[in-house]
């Protein structure tokens, strides 16, 4: 399983089975790997005619961005840790 996937969407088709997979990550060091330009050009020329203007298409993850980059610890929680630490010595 990847760990996020980047996709093309177009605005009036926003479901995920009318999305271009762009790449996807397949870990943290791992770089997102080129889409086939083929297919690209077949999904634009598919959704060119949706929108009234030219640029109807956004960026979008599967998941949200960085979900699974560890988030560091909130520093009141530290700050607990060691006030504990502290209370607790005397």
């Amino acid at each position: 399983m990847s760990a996020n996937r980047l996709f093309l969407v177009c605005s009036h088709h926003p479901k995920l089975e009318d999305a271009f997979c762009i790449g996807e990550r397949l870990g943290n060091d791992v770089q997102y790997i080129a889409p086939n330009l083929k297919r690209m050009d077949d999904w634009y020329l598919k959704h060119m005619e949706c929108g009234r203007s030219m640029d109807h298409f956004q960026l979008a993850y599967h998941r949200p961005q960085d979900w699974d980059v560890p988030q560091p610890a909130e520093g009141s929680v530290a700050g607990g840790v060691r006030l504990a630490l502290v209370n607790g010595s005397h």
